[in-house]
């Protein structure tokens, strides 16, 4: 019993390190470094459309990635293969045109900039994707060794950009090096268009899924795409400035979803008290990490965006609420995921989206950049809220 509580323990750790380097290699390091390059406004530009890739083709990456997972041990009982491949040609190319669709919205011309972001869009969901062979065999320490492939892979790309290259190429290379880590680890099965018996159910449930992700994706990334033609690339990038501590530090807190959820897969229940457990555990979490960005905000945002501080640090206290709250409702998610009806995940991502929408907005008319952050906030305990609901009205035990 200890040594497999030692095990869980050291493959958390495995996946803490392997989900957050690259991240913290981004908001930290690459993304500041270009930033320096930029205008306010041209830097708003690129946090918009990486906004719009992470929401819709990394989130869409995920959810199959999701599926897959939770569908394994069906697949395996039956002791058939297929229907991925299908599932992820269609939305290799839905995810691709969505990003192009919303370039063309911003008005954008160069065919360069198009070419780029759609395989920086392909790229990233692919590598989202794939990895889920490794979250299958819960294999951590590969988890870790596909992200440090990534985080070289930025690198190789920042030097393309310095050379005079685009921005897209840290994202690009950054995912073919973990995707080709995945690909020599795991191979793709044959035949990769293969369907079975349990295509429609398997279709259906990533329906649903991928619209109540894309909802919920919005809560974390439609403000810069929001905010990106209602006020200018600067007002953005002030805002995304102000968000950057908080939304770090919950992003330390993300991996606990994928953990939660491989754990998870083949569990049948799990009690209230296990739930409260977890509840008090990530709440205490979210509590020590919002004083810690508070801290830490003015002098590590002085280092990496100088520029930006002074207009930055007015919003920090209420953005980082937002980031907190938000990153809690992430570690809950994989719990009603599991154990909960797929159209939960529906209700809670359609009320908070379409709440986002209207408060974010209607404050941001009477108080500005101040009042869309409050919005925020409020978006976000709403989804907390009913995850709470959500799992209070579906287990019956104790």
């Amino acid at each position: 019993m200890v040594k497999q509580k030692r095990t869980i323990v050291k493959q958390f750790i495995y996946n803490v390190i392997g989900t957050t380097f690259p991240t913290l290699a981004l908001q930290l390091l690459f993304l500041p470094m270009i930033a320096k390059n930029m205008d306010g406004e041209t830097y708003g530009f690129v946090l918009t459309i990486v906004a719009a890739v992470m929401m819709v083709s990394s989130g869409i990456g995920n959810v199959l990635n999701n599926i897959r997972m939770l569908s394994d041990t069906e697949y395996e009982t039956k002791r058939i293969h297929g229907d991925f491949g299908y599932l992820f040609i269609v939305n290799a190319f839905a995810t691709s045109a969505v990003i192009i669709g919303i370039l063309y919205y911003y008005g954008i011309r160069g065919i360069s900039t198009y070419l780029l972001t759609f395989f920086m869009s392909l790229s990233v969901y692919a590598k989202d994707y794939y990895i889920v062979r490794i979250r299958i065999a819960l294999d951590y320490w590969k988890i870790m060794i596909c992200n440090f492939f990534c985080v070289l892979g930025y690198a190789f790309g920042y030097g393309l950009f310095c050379l005079g290259g685009e921005w897209q190429y840290i994202y690009i290379i950054g995912s073919l090096f973990g995707l080709f880590y995945n690909l020599w680890k795991f191979p793709v099965q044959r035949p990769f268009f293969a369907k079975t018996a349990l295509f429609v159910q398997t279709a259906k449930r990533f329906g649903a899924l991928a619209m109540a992700t894309i909802l919920g994706r919005s809560l974390q990334y439609i403000d810069r795409l929001l905010l990106f033609p209602l006020l200018g690339g600067e007002d953005a990038t002030i805002y995304y400035v102000s968000t950057l501590i908080g939304k770090t530090i919950a992003m330390a807190l993300t991996p606990l979803n994928s953990f939660l959820l491989s754990q998870l897969a083949k569990k049948k229940e799990l009690s209230r008290g296990v739930f409260g457990q977890i509840m008090l555990f990530t709440c205490g979490m979210g509590f020590v990490g919002y004083w810690i960005c508070i801290i830490v905000a003015k002098p590590l945002l002085g280092l990496l965006y100088p520029q930006w501080i002074a207009q930055s640090m007015k919003y920090i206290y209420v953005t980082t609420l937002a980031a907190i709250i938000s990153a809690i409702s992430t570690v809950l998610n994989p719990i009603v995921l599991k154990f909960c009806n797929m159209n939960w995940q529906i209700v809670i991502n359609g009320v908070c989206f379409v709440v986002y929408l209207i408060i974010s907005l209607a404050l941001l008319k009477l108080f500005g950049l101040m009042g869309f952050c409050i919005g925020n906030v409020i978006a976000n305990g709403i989804m907390l809220l009913l995850m709470v609901i959500a799992y209070q009205r579906t287990y019956k035990g104790v």
